[in-house]
Parts: C-alpha cells; sequence; structure tokens
C-alpha cells in the first residue's frame, strides 16, 4: 500500500513538471499568444514549488517527532545507559550524566515502515545494542 502513495507522489510531480515544461514551450513558440501560456506556466512552476515545500516541512516534522531520550536495554558495558535525539540531527549516548558516545541521527518512514538511523545508515535505533524498551519524546 505504501508504494501506491509512493507513486502517487511522483505521478503528481510528473504532472506538475510536464504541465510546466509543455505551456513554457507554448509560450517560447506561440508567434500571437504568448502571455497566457508564460502566466499557466509560472502557475505549474509555483504549484511544483509549493508541493515539494509543503513535503519538505512534513519530512521535518516527521524528524521532529522522534525527538528525545530512549533508555537502551543492550548496549555493551552499560545497563543504565541512555540515547538521546537532539534537534539538530546530533545524538548522544550518556551514562550517569557521562557522554560515551557521539553521533548524527536521520529518519526515513514510508506508509508502512519507519526508520531511525544512527551514523548514517550503520545502525539503527531499537535494533541490537540500540535497543530499548521506554522512551520520552519532547515533542
Amino acid at each position: 500500500m505504501a508504494a501506491i502513495g509512493e507513486l502517487i507522489i511522483y505521478f503528481i510531480y510528473f504532472i506538475l513538471g510536464l504541465s510546466f515544461v509543455t505551456f513554457l514551450i507554448l509560450s517560447l513558440t506561440s508567434k500571437k499568444t504568448k502571455k497566457p501560456f508564460m502566466i499557466i506556466s509560472i502557475f505549474f512552476g509555483l504549484l511544483m514549488i509549493i508541493f515539494k515545500s509543503c513535503q519538505y516541512k512534513g519530512y521535518i516534522n516527521d524528524q521532529k517527532e522522534q525527538v528525545g531520550i530512549y533508555y537502551l536495554t543492550k548496549y555493551p558495558n552499560c545497563n543504565s545507559c541512555y540515547i538521546e535525539l537532539k534537534e539538530d540531527m546530533t545524538y548522544v549516548i550518556e551514562k550517569s550524566g557521562g557522554i560515551i558516545k557521539k553521533g548524527t541521527w536521520h529518519h526515513e518512514s514510508g506508509g508502512d515502515y519507519w526508520i531511525t538511523y544512527l551514523d548514517g545508515e550503520n545502525y539503527q535505533l531499537g535494533s541490537g545494542d540500540f535497543s530499548y524498551t521506554d522512551y520520552k519524546l519532547k515533542y
């Protein structure tokens, strides 16, 4: 089902881009009425920019929903460690106030999955050493 959602987004980009290019070509090749085609072309270009902007805001909001503290259960040599995901896309692993490890994180999601990657795509929050049972989200 998530693939259909992705295809719909690509289809919207395709239609907006095709409309933009078509009306731009018509405005450049038309001998008599260039102005209406140029206005329509600019309209579709703005729609494409607005659509991309809305998608980016959704992506940023998805990222912010992950910000918080996660209490790790399987981190090596540490029974009371926790990982704090920060808003600047960095994380720290702490044990009793001391920082053990720092790094970067990002979040990916689709219709049927969501993954928080640590250190590029080397680790995933919630699996292996980064398993957790409890968490406190900031937002």
